[in-house]
């Protein structure tokens, strides 16, 4: 009688740890004590032994999960663009078209103005913007006539106010002849700013474009998709 709470105490321990792993790695080839019988060492040190593997087994995959949950991206294609115009006058008509892997302006409507191509972005609640890039195609680079994706910018609009933010911006130019990729960085010093709050705000992805009087017509600056990367908290 004198070994029956050792052993009660030893059952109850080992049922505290599986309750712990319940409904992860299954725990296997435990040794089942009896009241009013002697507890071999052996057998309670094996019990200890294949719990902890188990724990230690679920504890490395929670490690695996957590490594590949950080990182993401959000990548829109040219098709998910559409033309967007800061006012109605026919003359600011870019004349945005849509071919084969990607999408341009048409120059001939779009001398000496700016362009702009716009898409909704959501990324997940709680996320912090990391990068912004976009693959272009720049076939009149370094020509007389030679013009150029002005800016890519992030923004939000606060559903609130009505106030329009960008919160991550490609400044950079194309800077070569044929297909590029380019590349942005935060446009405001303050951190919270990159934080997916989607709770209060929209997001969309506008691409803008210059172009120089003398330009032909003809896809000679193709935007071909972008891509918004992210970490989790």
């Amino acid at each position: 009688m004198k070994r029956l709470p050792m052993i009660q105490a030893v059952n109850g321990v080992l049922a505290l740890a599986l309750a712990g792993s319940a409904g992860a790695t299954e725990v296997t080839g435990l040794t089942t004590f009896v009241p009013n019988t002697p507890a071999k060492a052996e057998e309670v040190n094996g019990n200890f032994t294949a719990v902890k593997s188990a724990v230690d087994d679920n504890d490395q995959r929670i490690t695996d999960l957590e490594a590949k949950l950080p990182d993401g991206a959000v990548s829109l294609s040219a098709y998910a663009f559409s033309e967007w115009r800061a006012n109605t006058n026919p003359s600011s008509d870019c004349q945005m078209n849509r071919l084969g892997t990607y999408a341009y302006f048409d120059l001939f409507w779009a001398k000496s103005v700016g362009c702009q191509m716009s898409a909704p972005l959501h990324l997940p609640q709680g996320a912090t913007v990391s990068g912004l890039s976009c693959l272009v195609n720049d076939n009149i680079y370094g020509t007389t006539e030679d013009t150029f994706f002005s800016n890519v910018s992030l923004r939000r609009l606060d559903l609130s106010t009505a106030n329009l933010d960008v919160i991550y911006r490609i400044s950079q130019n194309s800077i070569n002849v044929g297909l590029q990729t380019i590349t942005g960085a935060p446009n405001t010093p303050e951190p919270n700013d990159l934080i997916i709050d989607n709770t209060q705000f929209a997001y969309t992805l506008m691409v803008s474009s210059d172009y120089a009087s003398d330009v032909d017509a003809g896809d000679v600056l193709k935007l071909h998709g972008c891509k918004v990367e992210y970490s989790l908290p």
